[in-house]
């Protein structure tokens, strides 16, 4: 199973989701999407500004079908169950500024809420669940402890699996978001965490290049194959 996170910086699904087919993605989450003319099993779209929201493609078997948000929880931290081969809820994410919660306190507010909901997981384990704290469009600061017993790990680094990369977290050498499109203003802020019990299971990590997506994001795709 291969899963894609991009932020595409603006445009419409029909210009950028099928910039991604040379990453072969099965679940493709893609930030800054314009809402798609059709909306399906296979494509979900959530914002509130037809122009700029998050599009989750799936590419068949998958299928996709959306939760219902708990009431309270910030804008664009969007549960989607996943069907296929393999099944499992995900949590689609676009922080950003201008919001009640801003970036990473958008983040750490919805998983504090939706706790439950993923320590109810039949994968889970009695580890715990630390996230990457950043302010703005910098690099990641510092990591702290946000749900105990939840069970996930950052694919890249990763808590648990610093060997797969050689990479500890904040020495990350592969940005994902070059700021102002500056090849010389590289950071590590764009993140995917999978339950702990998968990482014995990854098989790739890997970041886009500077050259290969400079003409269509500021951000580049980070793939998680399983």
């Amino acid at each position: 199973m291969r899963n894609v996170t991009w932020n595409c910086s603006r445009g419409t699904c029909a210009r950028k989701v099928p910039l991604l087919n040379t990453l072969a993605p099965d679940i493709a989450v893609i930030q800054e999407c314009a809402r798609p003319e059709i909306e399906s099993e296979q494509c979900l779209w959530f914002g509130d500004n037809p122009r700029q929201g998050i599009t989750i493609q799936a590419t068949p078997p998958y299928g996709l079908r959306r939760l219902p948000a708990l009431e309270g929880v910030p804008k664009f931290e969007e549960p989607v169950s996943v069907s296929g081969p393999s099944e499992f809820t995900i949590l689609a994410v676009w922080s950003k500024a201008k919001q009640p919660c801003i970036y990473i306190q958008g983040v750490v507010k919805a998983v504090q809420m939706y706790r439950d909901w993923i320590t109810a997981s039949p994968n889970r384990t009695d580890r715990r669940f630390e996230l990457e704290r950043y302010l703005g469009c910098r690099a990641p600061a510092r990591t702290e402890s946000l749900c105990p017993g939840c069970a996930l790990v950052r694919a890249w680094p990763g808590q648990r699996i610093h060997s797969f990369c050689g990479e500890a977290h904040g020495k990350e050498t592969r940005p994902t978001y070059y700021f102002r499109w500056n090849e010389q203003q590289p950071f590590h802020i764009d993140y995917c965490f999978i339950p702990e019990i998968w990482a014995r299971d990854m098989r790739r990590v890997e970041i886009g290049s500077y050259d290969n997506w400079k003409q269509h994001s500021d951000h580049r795709p980070l793939l998680v194959s399983l």
